[in-house]
């Protein structure tokens, strides 16, 4: 087969990107480079890639979609005030955003142990930037917290009477969201058949495949070995994004063959956004590309339609 010329490109909600490689939503990029968001989003326009922005993000969905020059999709935390996640959400719409994507696994929290053991030996004095200071920078003890001035989409409360949750989101949570906006809504956090049927029953356009980079589900169980359960229950009905453990090209190969329509990466971006500001993001997203097209000739696949499972070989099988 002439396998000269290839086709990675991809269509996500009407838009066309040239890889099924998602720069996934990762919080305040602005401590890692003075650009932060901003670069991530003039590299995710130089090589045509979906971005999606984080709550948390220290830069504001207005400035991220005016340097990438086109959407990008807006990932919510939600917050215990309906009023004020409501407010993000539709500010997130009247910026242009066509998708939502509601997080879900850090309902119960996560135990940072890494975290916390490298704190005692952080001598740095965030004050400046943060109340509180070490050894937890951006928490005051009061009982709202949280510092958010670098944070826009926090930083502001919507006016009006607070409408407080009881108790943590259900899957009608989802509902509230798909009622609230025009938006697609997608459900990030998944990693059982079981969760992916019931997303789709309650009108998710799409879901993320993730266990919040290893530190929210931490039963050794890669994002990779509980794709397959997944796709097998979605049967094409809605978008189905891998994010988690992609380093290389054949890891987005393989993710492909099992049925992702993409993936999604974090750590790899941001250690290119912390080098190399703009350019090491592009240089990750080059080398990433250059490196499925490498394993797509290799395997005879020039269009990503004909990446399948047969590809794919079981470690004990």
């Amino acid at each position: 087969m002439d396998v000269s010329n290839l086709d990675t490109s991809i269509d996500l909600l009407g838009n066309k990107y040239s890889a099924p490689i998602i720069l996934c939503p990762l919080g305040s990029q602005r401590a890692f480079h003075a650009e932060g968001e901003l670069a991530v989003a003039r590299a995710a326009k130089a090589k045509n890639h979906l971005q999606v922005l984080s709550t948390v993000a220290t830069t504001s969905i207005e400035d991220v979609i005016a340097a990438r020059g086109a959407p990008v999709w807006f990932q919510l935390y939600h917050t215990p005030d309906w009023n004020q996640t409501k407010a993000m959400i539709k500010r997130a719409e009247a910026a242009g955003a066509p998708a939502v994507v509601f997080t879900v696994d850090l309902i119960g929290g996560s135990n940072r142990e890494t975290m916390f053991r490298e704190a005692m030996s952080d001598t740095r004095n965030c004050i400046q930037c943060h109340t509180g200071g070490r050894p937890a920078p951006g928490v005051s003890g009061r009982v709202d917290d949280r510092d958010n001035r670098r944070k826009p989409a926090l930083a502001k409360p919507a006016p009006g009477t607070p409408i407080p949750e009881v108790g943590t989101p259900t899957w009608d949570f989802v509902k509230r969201i798909k009622d609230t906006t025009s938006m697609k809504v997608f459900v990030k956090g998944l990693v059982t058949s079981e969760d992916a049927e019931l997303a789709i029953q309650h009108g998710a356009s799409g879901m993320f495949v993730s266990n919040h980079g290893g530190r929210a589900d931490n039963s050794l169980r890669a994002t990779v070995e509980c794709l397959p359960e997944i796709t097998k229950a979605v049967r094409g009905r809605a978008i189905v994004e891998l994010d988690g453990g992609i380093r290389r090209g054949t890891d987005i190969f393989k993710a492909l063959a099992l049925g992702a329509t993409a993936v999604g990466i974090g750590r790899p971006y941001i250690w290119g956004l912390g080098s190399f500001g703009q350019d090491g993001v592009e240089a990750v997203l080059a080398i990433l590309r250059r490196e499925l097209e490498i394993v797509m000739r290799q395997c005879g696949t020039t269009t990503l339609k004909q990446i399948t499972a047969s590809y794919v070989v079981p470690r004990n099988g």
